[in-house]
């Protein structure tokens, strides 16, 4: 599903493709930035102004066809937080925040920050905006303004007719990313996205790099370390996407189907033990009677640019991040009171920069590998995980459902088995929705030297800087210094819940 973490989407990058160097360097410019480090293929100078001060960027021209290296070219803009210190590095921290059609550049600076001054002075972290991606020649598969005005159509289909209109959009869809797409639509992939992180690794001039990634960057890192595991010094997978071929894209939504409805119940109970405060029903399916009445309402007559298909949005975005429970509260509550403000300042209206996050998103998924064409099957699984899952399912279906139109046949995932690689450090809260505890699970079994680091009772999606735990964060960091894993796997004890009536 296209989530990358939530407080990243927050770091907005503009969608301009940048053609040189000197274009980068255009961009704000920190005085107080160490001097640049020397890099045998990237010359390092300043950054679009969107990017924190302080980072190095620079572009990396690689293969449109890694399998083909001498053919055309494609960019590739890369940001460097420099290691501050003056001591001997540990290396080279490559990061990325997850999507597919997550932006890497910023999350260079973000993670800098997060970390322990030791390894702040020690370690070069690169971020990347992956091909077809931010800074990196951006992609686009519609006119987001015509095809995304809001409010959009409703997901959930009542009728024949319903579901035909939704079914002609998800074709129109991948229609589009074929004409609009060009050459690079065909590369846009799990497996170029892995070659390009090692093209960025020798023009960094590293015999090795360690990895931090998230959510969908879990799977990316686990393939790069398929790939080249004597490349790989550290590895640390954050909030885990189930890598078994089997699962790639097709299985892992279903299961996201079915993980969000458990976690939406644990937004009901919540509400219902603090009704004292949130006013929205003292039992769960009062809670749930209280939804379907914001989503009759929006049915009915939307609130400005929300209409049902926003709500949806709404309430899966709040399901990531703890912290966003009260303000989902909050907004419901005001809605039936009157009041749609704040509901409707809850909705993140399409932009240019959120169109090319899907594009790539869509791109990755269905190159990955193949999807069922036949709709019958997509109609019969729907129709069944809709009926005891239905917060999500049908919403998730048509955000994948290009995949069953898409003008290329999808690739073979690679088996992952850790063949080669000589540890790796997962982290994983147990009730997240996104990347369900199970696909830790499955990353665990698939890496044999790896060891697992589960946060009980926690729900939010990313563990590691943007949702910190500190018996989690003291495992990674440590692993990051002395290149240690724990002894054998770890629990650590989460937050159980927020506090009603906290931040919104």
């Amino acid at each position: 599903m296209r989530r990358v973490l939530a407080r990243g989407i927050a770091a907005g990058l503009a969608l301009a493709a940048f053609a040189s160097v000197s274009a980068l360097a255009a961009g704000s410019e920190a005085p107080a930035a160490p001097e640049p480090r020397i890099s045998p293929g990237i010359t390092w100078g300043g950054c679009p102004a969107d990017l924190a001060r302080g980072l190095r960027c620079g572009t990396l021209d690689v293969p449109l066809d890694h399998d083909r290296p001498d053919s055309r070219t494609t960019r590739l803009a890369v940001a460097l937080a420099q290691a501050t210190g003056p001591g001997p590095r540990l290396g080279t921290l490559v990061v990325n925040p997850g999507g597919p059609g997550g932006q890497g550049m910023w999350l260079a600076a973000a993670v800098q920050r997060a970390l322990p001054p030791d390894l702040r002075e020690r370690y070069d972290i690169v971020g990347i905006d992956p091909r077809g991606n931010g800074h990196s020649s951006p992609i686009q598969c519609v006119d987001t303004q015509t095809y995304d005005r809001a409010p959009k159509p409703d997901p959930v289909p009542r009728t024949a007719a319903d579901k035909q209109a939704l079914i002609a959009r998800a074709r129109a869809y991948a229609e589009g990313c074929a004409d609009r797409g060009g050459d690079l639509l065909a590369h846009v992939s799990t497996l170029d996205n892995a070659h390009d992180i090692d093209a960025v690794r020798v023009a960094l001039g590293e015999r090795k790099i360690s990895y931090l990634g998230w959510s969908y960057g879990t799977y990316l890192g686990a393939v790069y370390a398929q790939l080249h595991p004597d490349r790989v010094d550290r590895l640390v997978l954050d909030s885990i996407v189930d890598p078994t071929p089997q699962g790639i894209w097709y299985g892992v939504n279903l299961g996201q189907d079915i993980a969000f409805q458990a976690r939406w119940r644990d937004f009901t109970r919540w509400a219902a033990r603090h009704d004292d405060v949130l006013r929205l029903g003292t039992a769960p399916d009062q809670v749930e009677g209280t939804f379907a009445r914001v989503l009759a309402g929006v049915r009915a007559a939307p609130a400005g640019a929300v209409g049902p298909a926003e709500v949806y949005d709404i309430v899966t975005s709040a399901l990531y991040d703890d912290d966003r429970w009260n303000g989902l509260a909050r907004a419901l509550r005001r809605y039936l009171d009157g009041d749609p403000a704040p509901l409707t300042a809850l909705n993140e209206p399409p932009d240019e920069r959120k169109a090319n996050a899907v594009a790539v998103y869509t791109a990755v998924e269905c190159g990955d590998a193949e999807w069922p064409r036949d709709w019958a099957v997509w109609d019969r699984d729907a129709d069944a995980l809709n009926r005891a899952n239905p917060l999500l399912t049908w919403p998730n279906t048509w955000l994948n459902a290009p995949c069953a139109f898409w003008p290329r046949t999808g690739r073979t995932p690679p088996a992952i088995n850790g063949a080669g690689l000589r540890g790796a450090l997962l982290v994983q809260n147990e009730r997240d929705a996104a990347t369900p505890l199970a696909g830790a699970v499955a990353m665990h079994r698939a890496l044999p030297t790896s060891r697992l680091v589960t946060v009980r009772e926690a729900g939010s999606h990313g563990v590691l800087v943007f949702n910190p735990n500190r018996c989690a964060a003291d495992a990674a960091w440590a692993y990051l210094r002395d290149g240690t894993l724990p002894a054998t796997d770890v629990l650590c004890q989460g937050a159980t819940e927020p506090q009603a009536g906290g931040p919104r």
